[in-house]
């Protein structure tokens, strides 16, 4: 079921779409727990772990779109 979900047409568009929508939200969540600081850009970009950010994205992204095409193919499959 994984090749067949990773391969349906759509599927990776879905996840990059979604990964940059949780990379947005993951920014703007955490620019609100510096309390709004207009230096958050900066300390993001020093801190060590700035490539944890899109990571984190990705794999929200994954997760999620492969919930949604898991839903879906199975509800092709048991229509058949």
């Amino acid at each position: 079921m994984f090749k067949r979900i990773v391969t349906h047409p759509g599927f990776w568009r879905s996840v990059l779409f979604l990964s940059f929508m949780y990379l947005l939200i993951l920014l703007v969540v955490q620019w609100f727990m510096t309390g709004l600081s207009s230096n958050f850009i900066t300390l993001l970009l020093q801190s060590n772990k700035v490539w944890m950010v899109p990571i984190a994205g990705f794999i929200a992204g994954f997760m999620v779109s492969y919930g949604k095409f898991w839903a879906r193919l199975k509800r092709q499959d048991q229509r058949k």
